[in-house]
């Protein structure tokens, strides 16, 4: 699973956004004044997605509501998006195929059990910047309008596995416009939802002041230790 990544430099993220050609009128203030250094799910974050083949780049719930639920839940993990299982999944398959979405982020967290204790890690590219495919819907009920994602998950890559044994799936710019294209056909989306291999990726431990979700700040990114290629393992 994927259940908390961040986002460092949100003012960077957003520009970098901007000259890809998205449109990011609709972010709230609070994006480009704050970082997001332990977003949990149900919080909000920023998304790419598509309509009418125009690009926007605008804040969601990280915890999808599927447009036919009646009424926003936390019964169930909708969160996270498994890729073996998306295309057969009554929650998500019609995002899937509709409405395919992009996460960025700067790393990601997992946990580890160590000595009977949870040890977070946080797991990131050396280049600060990763992309995350994600799916979302739009659910509305009277005046209520809520917008809302879930990240993509796949087999971790063998670099990871012995950190934890899910990764988020991972894209690259020049997959953008395929993947949020719903007129792109599934036999060329499929090959994305692959395990992507780390290369020039690094990994340390971080304090365990990052469980709670109310640590938001630097603290929340801090090395505990050194950090370490993935490939050092």
């Amino acid at each position: 699973m994927c259940g908390r990544f961040n986002v460092t430099d949100s003012p960077v993220v957003i520009a970098l956004m901007d000259s890809l050609g998205f449109d990011t009128t609709g972010l709230k203030s609070h994006f480009y004044q704050d970082d997001l250094l332990n977003i949990a799910p149900t919080e909000e974050v920023m998304v790419a997605v598509q309509e009418e083949l125009k690009n926007f780049f605008r804040g969601m719930r990280w915890w999808l509501t599927p447009g036919w639920a009646p009424e926003p839940t936390a019964k169930y993990n909708m969160f996270n998006a498994k890729a073996e299982t998306i295309e057969t999944s009554k929650a998500f398959k019609t995002s899937f195929q509709r409405r395919r979405a992009i996460i960025p982020a700067s790393g990601f967290i997992e946990w580890k059990l160590e000595n009977g204790v949870k040890q977070p890690y946080y797991i990131k590219p050396e280049s600060g910047r990763c992309f995350f495919g994600g799916i979302w819907d739009i659910w509305s009920k009277g005046d209520v309008y809520l917008e809302s994602c879930a990240i993509i998950t796949t087999e971790a890559s063998p670099s990871l596995q012995a950190l934890h044994h899910r990764m988020p799936v991972l894209l690259t710019p020049d997959q953008f416009n395929a993947w949020l294209n719903a007129d792109t056909p599934l036999v060329d989306i499929r090959p994305m939802l692959a395990p992507r291999e780390l290369t020039n990726w690094v990994y340390y431990p971080l304090s365990r002041a990052v469980n709670n979700v109310r640590t938001k700040s630097r603290q929340a990114v801090e090395p505990a230790d050194s950090p370490k290629l993935l490939t050092d393992k």
